[in-house]
């Protein structure tokens, strides 16, 4: 090496001891200039200079990622219910008050893409995590497979198609997302209900019902009997955007064979 590149590491790793972690290119962009300069890239020079490299580019995917399969299924399921597909397409995170969970999708995603994220603290009421994935051929293959993207409270979507006509397809993506959005209680007499529901905008509230019926005519294809939809109070949002929530719940009657058919993993 030279004594232009030899300057480069010994300044990398000064900046990485005063950042308290490996930089990123934002962190230090004149730096990460001249690594592209000298180096060829940003994370070549990082490794010669021993420090850990976080975010790399993956070009060789595994042989099934592109595949329709229940791994797909349940990336998609709970992407709708408890995770964000970026507008910009470039990443996607998911989130959840249960670590454990987000370790478990974790494997799933790395597993199927080949793909390792970033975990950091989500945003709301009370203790939350948040797993982040940048990698912008699998966001378009996620949303070219059916996941919505964007603010789905004001994005129109439904169960894909290729899903709703596969019964193992089927059934993870209700697994996934009555975990997601359903809750288990019992009333007063003693029954056990399961319950889901969806916020919607009220401008979009027949397309959040549609939504909720391909859930219902998913499960009749399992002979679990469901209530009718329902729709109640939402709010008021920051942006100005009135919201309902939309609920149904499982059959009382059909609580049991739900938990064998579908599974209730919460």
């Amino acid at each position: 090496m030279n004594k232009i590149q030899l300057k480069i590491l010994k300044d990398l790793k000064k900046e990485a001891k005063k950042l308290g972690h490996s930089p990123k290119r934002r962190d230090i962009p004149v730096l990460a200039w001249k690594c592209y300069s000298h180096f060829g890239s940003f994370n070549k020079a990082k490794k010669k200079a021993g420090l850990k490299i976080v975010n790399i580019r993956v070009v060789n995917f595994p042989k099934n990622a592109f595949k329709l399969d229940t791994d797909l299924v349940t990336i998609i399921s709970f992407l709708t219910a408890d995770g964000h597909l970026y507008k910009d397409l470039k990443g996607f995170h998911l989130y959840s008050n249960n670590k454990a969970v987000l370790n478990r999708l974790e494997k799933i995603i790395y597993k199927k893409f080949g793909l390792k994220g970033i975990y950091g603290e989500g945003s709301g009421y009370g203790k939350c995590f948040r797993y982040k994935i940048f990698n912008k051929k699998i966001v378009l293959f996620l949303r070219d497979s059916g996941t919505p993207v964007g603010d789905k409270m004001i994005t129109s979507f439904d169960v894909p198609k290729w899903i709703k006509e596969n019964k193992e397809f089927a059934k993870e993506y209700l697994k996934t997302i009555f975990y997601c959005e359903g809750s288990k209680y019992k009333r007063l007499n003693g029954k056990e209900e399961i319950r889901i529901n969806f916020n919607k905008s009220e401008r979009l509230l027949n397309d959040g019902i549609k939504f909720m019926n391909s859930l219902k005519n998913m499960l009749k294809n399992f002979d679990i009997e469901t209530t009718n939809v329902w729709v109640s109070k939402g709010n008021v949002r920051k942006d100005g955007e009135i919201t309902k929530q939309i609920n149904f719940k499982v059959k009382s009657s059909d609580v049991n064979k739900f938990i064998n058919k579908i599974s209730w993993i919460k």
